[in-house]
């Protein structure tokens, strides 16, 4: 990691002196969401964001870029242990490796937004609502998407009303965060000019752009998304189930995959996200030569296909060309969607439970 950001700070990351001018441009009071000179694209972050990077702002270059992959690494790192036992929480590590130092490499928020969801998860189970509101809410401010995590919260009906309230308080913390540095009215007039600013053109690496790809479909991206979410949802009208713990860390997996699958904007550095997601399905599968199959299949066609280790001819040929690295994940969420209809979902599985192991029977 300190190899990774060194290099980053060498190179003078374009992307960290985005997440830097941010905050230097939200305390002058000048427009967030306008042309720089300082980089070569534009911010697309929440105000709050801004103020949420200012500790790694104020620091020279190199440090911060150090302390902000520390924070990405360490969120997934704690995010994983959080909800998993320390032997799944191990192989979870080592499967999503490769694709976080990537995303380091680019000084991307992508770890950051997957552990806070994790986390997010994790404290739900642990009945902790506070804790994990701030987490979405924090991943909200950072990366639109990971708002849906607070689907966790229906596997604690009882305790829905308190997370409910606790979601509501720290929406209204995050979004007035940016009042420590400026007024109320220049705080308006930068959330005006964040939701006028233009999305990001293309379907990136998404299902959406696999259709166009492959069968020529040219549709927008909203009904391909709707019905991706409601293929997401549609394993929670199994209310029996939501006691397994295997039932939720899989629908936690999809969860993460989904993010990536039908976000047109997603990125290479994004598959972090969709990595964490796979290894989590396989951590909480059966790890059959099947499931160590499919892992392998992962790990060359998405991990792989666009580093080092795959030959430059591949690359330009095969993998960019076609998004290749897309249809593993794709392949992981269908066959993730399939084990929430089994009904073997609910067998014995050893989950973290309100801070202890336990054994479900």
């Amino acid at each position: 990691m300190i190899v990774v950001s060194l290099q980053g700070a060498a190179q003078h990351n374009n992307n960290f002196e985005i997440f830097r001018t941010s905050w230097l441009n939200l305390s002058a009071g000048r427009d967030l969401y306008g042309p720089s000179i300082r980089h070569r694209d534009f911010f697309l972050y929440s105000p709050s964001f801004a103020v949420l990077f200012a500790p790694f702002a104020i620091l020279p270059f190199w440090l911060g870029v150090l302390l902000w992959n520390s924070a990405n690494a360490g969120a997934l790192y704690w995010g994983l242990g959080r909800a998993l036992l320390p032997e799944h929480a191990f192989t979870a590590r080592v499967i999503v490796f490769m694709d976080a130092v990537g995303s380091m490499q680019q000084a991307q928020s992508n770890a950051l937004v997957a552990g806070l969801m994790i986390v997010a998860f994790a404290e739900l189970e642990r009945r902790h609502e506070a804790r994990a509101a701030f987490a979405i809410a924090i991943g909200t401010a950072t990366k639109i998407f990971p708002i849906v995590a607070a689907v966790f919260g229906v596997f604690r009906p009882f305790r829905l009303p308190r997370f409910a309230a606790a979601c509501v308080i720290a929406a209204i913390v995050l979004a007035a965060l940016p009042l420590v540095a400026i007024s109320g009215n220049e705080l308006a007039n930068q959330y005006r000019s964040w939701f006028g600013a233009p999305s990001p053109v293309g379907r990136g690496f998404s299902v959406m752009e696999q259709l166009r790809i492959w069968f020529g479909v040219s549709w927008p991206t909203w009904p391909v998304q709707l019905l991706g979410g409601i293929a997401l949802l549609a394993p929670l009208v199994q209310v029996p189930h939501w006691g397994s713990a295997r039932f939720r860390l899989l629908f936690l997996a999809s969860v993460l995959m989904f993010c990536v699958l039908f976000n047109h904007a997603a990125e290479s550095p994004s598959f972090v996200i969709a990595i964490a997601g796979v290894a989590v399905w396989f951590v909480t599968s059966s790890r059959d030569r099947v499931a160590w199959a499919i892992l392998a299949v992962v790990i060359v066609g998405t991990v792989l296909s666009s580093s080092d280790a795959m030959p430059e001819w591949f690359q330009q040929r095969v993998f960019e060309p076609y998004r290749v690295k897309t249809l593993p994940v794709l392949l992981v969420w269908v066959l993730t969607q399939r084990l929430l209809w089994s009904r073997n979902v609910s067998v014995p599985f050893q989950a973290i439970e309100d801070g202890s192991v336990v054994q479900e029977t």
